[in-house]
């Protein structure tokens, strides 16, 4: 071999040897890992878990009881907020009252007061004057942080003003009536159903001071539907 040649495969033989290295050297390919799912905080409870609401006046009106029922095991706690418009003389306030409340079992009552209570010696109260609804916001919290909520707006009234209206109407519900005398209602849109053969479309609930009598001539949309016909109190069903 000669020298020339010699020469020429070790020149080679570094050229080789050299871009082996460098490309050894060179940034590593690393697999993807996969990004862990975040578990959802706002979650949309199944049709059959939505607990039933009622918000039932007192007999002289100045005190709802929030009652809810069929509560699921996997809830903790309930938020619960009642926002609402008072007059004083010619001047409207918005009042609101809310707590969280800790679940430990499948219901619960709290009576929310429309005013103030001051109760150093015996209790005094002073009542908000001018209510005729407002709105009632929940917040259903389970064991792993995860949130389900409701908003309602409800209507409170006594039997003079519906017989005086001829009507009880909230959002896409209308139901022409007249009521007993001497009686608060409330309705509202509630979150679940009262029992599990219905479990599909809409629910309006009224809820009475009294045992809720009345006569009710119809109900708007035609596709709502109500079992007694002589109480103004109950569930109203609008069909999906």
């Amino acid at each position: 071999m000669t020298q020339k040649k010699l020469k020429f495969i070790l020149n080679l033989s570094l050229i080789l040897g050299s871009t082996l290295l460098l490309s050894a050297c060179g940034k590593k390919t690393v697999a993807p890992q996969d990004t862990p799912t975040p578990t959802p905080k706002m979650v949309e409870m199944d049709a059959s878990q939505k607990p039933y609401i009622s918000l039932t006046p007192r007999a002289d009106g100045h005190e709802l009881k929030l009652k809810i029922v069929n509560i699921p095991d996997s809830i903790t706690q309930i938020e619960y907020e009642l926002i609402y418009l008072a007059t004083d003389g010619n001047i409207e306030i918005e009042k609101g009252v809310g707590d969280t409340l800790k679940i430990e079992s499948s219901s619960l009552e709290k009576d929310i007061l429309l005013g103030t209570a001051s109760c150093t010696n015996a209790c005094k109260y002073k009542y908000d004057e001018g209510i005729t609804g407002g709105t009632l916001s929940l917040i259903f919290i389970n064991r792993n942080g995860q949130m389900s909520t409701h908003e309602t707006k409800f209507v409170l009234t006594d039997s003079n003003q519906i017989n005086q209206n001829k009507t009880l109407s909230l959002s896409d519900l209308t139901i022409k009536a007249t009521a007993a005398k001497g009686q608060y209602f409330l309705l509202l849109k509630n979150y679940g159903f009262p029992n599990s053969s219905v479990q599909s479309g809409q629910i309006y609930s009224v809820f009475a001071s009294g045992n809720g009598a009345g006569t009710i001539d119809s109900i708007e949309p035609s596709s709502a539907t109500k079992e007694n016909q002589k109480s103004l109190a109950g569930d109203y069903l609008i069909g999906p």
